[in-house]
């Protein structure tokens, strides 16, 4: 595994990944791993709300999109601290993908890691939870204010 840092985060990251752009505002980190296949897909961003908020939110979308099956969505303990994991199966016109989302909030910054790969493979679990758990924040990347947010650059 190698390091990825950005100065607010330091996040272990798996060999045999490349990176690739960064689709989004908030994406940190955007990995793919062809020959398993599998991406990975590291976000920061500022929010207001805690995780059961987060929680309530995802939960009304996932209502509405009938293309995606929620096969469990709970809180669990990862290290110290307490995420919310939705772990869901996606229709894509012939085949189905699996995503596992984990969010972690902390000093108003959601920090979320997103797991998309063809199949449902329990042997994965290890696999994507060492790469949670290594991750380490050095400070929060955003602060917010006026209603709004800023980087934090102290």
């Amino acid at each position: 595994m190698t390091l990825f840092t950005n100065g607010y985060v330091n996040l272990q990251t798996p060999k045999d990944f490349d990176p690739i752009p960064n689709k989004g505002d908030f994406v940190e980190l955007s990995l793919v791993n062809p020959s398993i296949p599998m991406t990975i897909k590291f976000s920061t961003a500022p929010t207001a709300v805690g995780l059961p908020d987060i929680k309530n939110a995802m939960e009304e979308q996932f209502k509405s999109n009938p293309d995606i099956n929620v096969e469990t969505a709970d809180f669990i303990a990862i290290n110290d601290d307490i995420y919310y994991m939705v772990i869901s199966s996606i229709k894509a016109e012939e085949s189905e993908i699996r995503r596992n989302e984990f969010m972690f909030v902390k000093e108003d910054n959601l920090y979320s890691f997103e797991f998309v790969y063809p199949y449902a493979d329990a042997e994965l679990d290890d696999f994507y939870l060492n790469i949670i758990r290594s991750l380490d924040i050095k400070k929060a990347k955003y602060v917010l204010c006026d209603g709004g947010y800023k980087i934090n650059e102290n």
